[in-house]
């Protein structure tokens, strides 16, 4: 099971509340400190520039492998971005609340399993859906780029993002008749993309496999949102 997300810094409690709608209890926890082994991600609210306990709280987390995100309220031009402490940096203007999604698009691409924080915190489920789909569609492409030999690879990759998303999106991943579209599916758009490239060669035929393999992958996962699976 995923570890909590660790919410700490200026108006922790607000954010903390915002992120943990819907969320299981202690998905979402207020806390200053990271234990070993315990936090999936730390949220820390920076208020100004970053100040030394800021720094030491960053370097902290980073020794014990927890990603962390950084909410720098109120920025200003000549303040020093905070991007040395982590990659991932939200700024939050004044007046204008949490950037609640943009915050947790931050945390799902800051932790290394997604799938099994989103089960708790489903706040995150719409960053999460975007990033399983974006390295699928990159991975697709790539396979695609290789050719012939790769289109079974490309079908795999299809057949696990629209399991991926289907669990994602309702909590359930053994469901016959689910599974069984989601494969028929990925076999079609396997058939799709052999008749794509059928009868080309060269540079150009990789170029077209990859983009076949990456925009039936898309397709794919925008046609299983409107199916009732």
């Amino acid at each position: 099971m995923a570890g909590p997300i660790v919410v700490s810094g200026m108006l922790a409690d607000q954010l903390a509340r915002e992120l943990a709608t819907g969320a299981e209890a202690g998905a979402v926890v207020v806390g200053g400190g990271i234990e070993p082994g315990g936090a999936e991600v730390a949220v820390h609210v920076v208020a100004g520039e970053p100040s030394d306990a800021d720094s030491a709280y960053a370097a902290a987390a980073g020794a014990l492998e927890v990603p962390v995100v950084l909410v720098q309220l109120w920025p200003q031009a000549d303040w020093t971005p905070p991007f040395v402490l982590s990659p991932f940096v939200v700024e939050c203007r004044a007046g204008e609340g949490f950037p609640v999604q943009e915050i947790a698009a931050r945390i799902a691409e800051a932790v290394e399993h997604p799938d099994a924080l989103v089960a708790r915190v489903p706040v995150l489920r719409a960053a999460v859906e975007r990033r399983l789909v974006r390295e699928t569609v990159s991975r697709a492409a790539l396979l695609g780029i290789l050719g012939a030999r790769s289109r079974s690879l490309v079908t795999l990759e299809q057949i696990g993002l629209l399991t991926r998303l289907r669990a994602v999106e309702s909590g359930k991943e053994h469901d016959p008749r689910a599974n069984a579209v989601i494969a028929a599916s990925a076999i079609a758009s396997g058939l799709a993309f052999r008749a794509a490239v059928h009868g080309r060669s060269g540079l150009g035929a990789r170029v077209l496999g990859g983009a076949v393999a990456a925009a039936g992958t898309l397709v794919l996962a925008r046609a299983l949102s409107r199916l009732d699976l």
